[in-house]
């Protein structure tokens, strides 16, 4: 299991460098972040202590601290990715207001203090293989009333559905619903499982469900390059907002949004 950590670390930390312009240039990726922040808006308070597990290089929780003036904490297992989201609060002068803990999710403890506010964002949960024991050491770190948010790779693509059975290629879909895969990430591959709905509500069972919707629905991020007109990838993005605020699309996405609350 430790390789497995050590892998992740040496894997994110070569990306951290070129992981924004990556993530940036896909059309969906920026609709899916857009709306994750809209969702970290709409639950957060002025003055909470916040915690984002899995920062990456810090691009969700500079653009956080920007708009609400909170500190935020970020646990992180790539050494690579701290520094470079420690060097991108620097250059925002927000570095007074970020601190980065290194250590895998389930280790949430170790940081010594509790929380208001917990979320993590882009699939961080699909590479923890103990995720479980995170969601427990979430539990008992979140103050009472503490909301709980993120986002998680899921087993069906509405889209993606579609689209390789029109091909008759059903075979592509079967990595969602694999005990185990493999996603890229900038050149090399990690392992990875992705989580149903109802997987989720059961590792999660001691939290309320507050809300659930789907991002990208229509379009996987991976296919975003088959896109290449703007008029089309302005149509999708709007098209893809209003559908992930419909309740019955809520368990279709590439990714699901999570909002629990401990009650």
């Amino acid at each position: 299991m430790e390789e497995y950590y050590e892998t992740l670390d040496k894997v994110f930390s070569e990306a951290s460098n070129i992981y924004d312009k990556k993530i940036l240039s896909n059309f969906v990726n920026v609709n899916i972040r857009s709306l994750e922040m809209q969702t970290l808006l709409k639950y957060s308070k002025s003055k909470e202590s916040i915690l984002e597990i899995g920062c990456g290089t810090g691009e969700e929780a500079k653009r956080f601290i920007l708009k609400t003036g909170n500190r935020v904490t970020c646990l992180e297992i790539s050494s690579g990715m701290i520094d470079f989201a420690i060097s991108k609060m620097t250059k925002s002068g927000v570095l007074d207001k970020f601190t980065a803990v290194k250590g895998p999710s389930y280790e949430i403890k170790s940081i010594g203090h509790t929380f208001d506010l917990i979320y993590s964002f882009n699939g961080a949960f699909n590479t923890e293989p103990r995720i479980r024991e995170a969601a427990e050491a979430i539990y008992d770190t979140l103050n009472n009333e503490g909301i709980l948010i993120f986002s998680i790779r899921n087993r069906k693509c509405l889209g993606e559905i579609i689209l390789y059975s029109i091909l008759g290629r059903e075979e592509k879909v079967k990595d969602r619903i694999s005990e185990e895969t493999y996603v890229e990430v900038v050149g090399n591959k990690i392992k990875s499982k992705y989580y149903s709905p109802d997987e989720i509500l059961k590792i999660f069972e001691k939290f309320k469900l507050v809300e659930k919707k789907s991002l990208a629905i229509i379009l996987p991020p991976y296919l975003a390059e088959k896109v290449p007109s703007s008029i089309w990838r302005r149509l999708l993005t709007l098209l893809e907002t209003v559908l992930s605020s419909i309740p019955i699309f809520s368990s279709y996405g590439d990714e699901v949004l999570y909002v629990f609350k401990k009650s």
